[in-house]
């Protein structure tokens, strides 16, 4: 099995409302997302497939919406008054910790076109240094009958 890594680095605030902790401030973090393809096979060029293929639409994607954007629950009380200042803004069902970003990012990428060998296996979220989140596929060894 043959396997690529990509990544792409942001610049997003977020604040987690039902954290106990300082997490519920609002505050920034320097993240990278890294997304993980693989495949069986190689294509003419001998890669799993060209990296600026899955790069660029999806650094497009992350520029547009998550790039030093204010990434909120859906029910984050401050979203009036930021969105009446004009702010960035991007929203989740749900809290918007790394494992969320992780999972919506991997939806983002399972729907980009990519050669139909070539499989999602892992999006990676790292928050900070010392913090990372992922979501992978729970289905990997069926995908390829391994």
């Amino acid at each position: 099995m043959y396997k690529i890594l990509v990544k792409i680095n942001f610049e997003y605030a977020h604040r987690l409302l039902h954290h106990c902790g300082k997490c519920r401030h609002v505050h920034g973090h320097s993240g990278e997302a890294t997304i993980e393809l693989m495949s069986p096979t190689l294509n003419d060029n001998c890669f799993v497939m060209d990296f600026s293929d899955i790069k660029t639409p999806l650094k497009q994607w992350i520029n547009e919406f998550w790039d030093h954007a204010y990434l909120a629950h859906e029910q984050d009380p401050l979203l009036p008054a930021l969105r009446a200042e004009g702010m960035k803004i991007f929203t989740f069902p749900a809290e918007p910790s790394a494992e969320i970003m992780a999972r919506y990012l991997f939806e983002q990428v399972v729907s980009l076109e990519r050669p139909i060998n070539v499989q999602v296996m892992r999006v990676t979220i790292r928050e900070t240094c010392t913090g990372i989140a992922s979501y992978q596929r729970d289905d990997i060894e069926q995908v390829y009958e391994i």
